[in-house]
Formats: structure tokens, sequence, C-alpha cells
């Protein structure tokens, strides 16, 4: 599942990275990579951004490109 479909307050397993390189290499930095644990804590408005937290770090994702990102329980 996307994970702009993840639902929150839930722990999720990333599956996969968006394919753009630049916001690849950014998550990559943050320590965000396929087998990290994320939680969705939040989500704007439908389409908008939505806040996420891995470990002590939280950071926000537009919707386009979570959806780009596979997940799973």
């Amino acid at each position: 599942m996307p994970l702009s479909l993840a639902p929150e307050r839930r722990s999720i397993r990333i599956e996969s990275l968006p394919s753009q390189p630049m916001l690849r290499s950014r998550l990559m930095a943050m320590g965000i990579r396929p087998g990290s644990q994320v939680e969705v804590l939040r989500r704007g408005r439908p389409g908008g951004i939505m806040h996420v937290a891995c470990g002590i770090l939280e950071f926000m994702i537009r919707h386009e490109h979570a959806a780009e990102m596979e997940v799973s329980f």
C-alpha cells in the first residue's frame, strides 16, 4: 500500500522510496530507507502534507511523494 493511504497512529514499514533522486537521497540522509519503521502522525487536508515520524525524527512529506512510497504493516 502507498504511504499516502497508511492509517494514522500505526507502525508501518517502508518498503520502497520515491523515484526522484533528490528526494530519495534526502530521505536516506535522514535515515529513512527500506526497512525503516515509521508512523503517520497526522494528515493535512486531502492531497496535502503528511506529518510522519521515524523514531525521534519527525518530518513532513507531500501527498504525491508519499503516494510513491510503498509500505507494509
